[in-house]
């Protein structure tokens, strides 16, 4: 459906009930900002997720719905569906989509099926937690072996575990996010990601961590990491790892931006999740890469609402 404008302005509905709250208010706040920069009405919803069921009309009210949320209901399609239900534009995923890169379990069964390297991995789905021996011997791979809740994001739950013992430690952190988790084989090497913008090729992104992992503490204090963008890698590598990271966001059936994260060791790189609605502040990874071909912050929250209008 092709949506015209009305100069209504934008609702940034941001912030709700997921462990990822803080951020996704800091990311809605930097969202508006920009959408202000860019000539646009906005304004901010600090909502929880369940209230855009029964509040779909005061969203009527704007010309698009531009979403802020990270994690939990909001970025699981939960959301997506009920705005679809309402005929209401939407900045980024579908229902389907989101479901799909949200939970880390099935987007691996995707990438898998379609050939898209991706560390070796091992799944729990039972309600009962899995005991740290019984994993040793499942997983058939050594240590280290990252632990990770199958649908929570900023790396909220992960655990990198050189022995038993913290292997048993990250199975109860993991668990204090739901009973299904999996378990992936470390690769060393260096953590890239691939920034998508539908009709924009952008950059490859290399993190690099000021010491430890790329957790939520070096994901959101200034300076805790360096970035490189564009990452310092051969032309050809590059453009495989863009390619794939396209690849994925083409078999998840993402739309608009998102983002792919990678470990690359030597020439071979693995895709370890994908991020439908990936972190939008001034830290944050697909402005970076937007920035690095000169498209500042302001253009691209604008490019996004206009590709939600169509």
């Amino acid at each position: 459906m092709q949506y015209a404008l009305t100069n209504r302005g934008i609702a940034v509905i941001c912030g709700g009930t997921s462990s990822e709250r803080e951020i996704s208010m800091s990311s809605g706040a930097a969202i508006a900002d920009a959408l202000k920069k860019a000539g646009w009405k906005v304004e901010i919803l600090d909502w929880a997720e369940k209230e855009i069921v029964y509040r779909c009309k005061e969203l009527l009210e704007f010309d698009v719905v531009f979403i802020g949320y990270h994690g939990g209901a909001g970025e699981d399609g939960h959301v997506q569906a009920a705005l679809e239900l309402c005929d209401i534009p939407y900045t980024g995923s579908g229902p389907l989509a989101s479901a799909l890169a949200m939970d880390k379990i099935y987007s691996k069964r995707v990438f898998e099926q379609a050939g898209i390297p991706t560390a070796r991995w091992f799944p729990w789905e039972g309600n009962t937690p899995p005991n740290a021996e019984q994993v040793r011997k499942s997983v058939g791979f050594d240590f280290p072996i990252v632990i990770k809740p199958a649908a929570e994001g900023s790396t909220v739950g992960v655990t990198i575990a050189k022995n038993t013992d913290e292997l048993a430690t990250g199975i109860e952190k993991a668990r204090e996010c739901g009973p299904r988790m999996l378990f992936e084989e470390y690769i060393p090497g260096r953590e890239v990601t691939t920034a998508i913008l539908e009709d924009v090729r952008l950059p490859v992104v290399e993190i690099i961590p000021e010491g430890g992992f790329y957790d939520y503490e070096h994901k959101y204090t200034k300076g805790a990491s360096k970035y490189v963008a564009p990452a310092e890698l051969a032309e050809e590598i590059a453009d495989r790892l863009i390619d794939t990271g396209t690849k994925a966001f083409n078999l998840l059936g993402l739309k608009h931006y998102a983002r792919l994260d990678f470990r690359l060791d030597g020439d071979n790189f693995y895709c370890l999740e994908a991020n439908s609605l990936p972190g939008m502040t001034a830290l944050s990874l697909v402005p970076m890469a937007a920035r690095a071909v000169g498209i500042e912050f302001p253009e691209l929250v604008d490019r996004i609402v206009r590709m939600a209008i169509k």
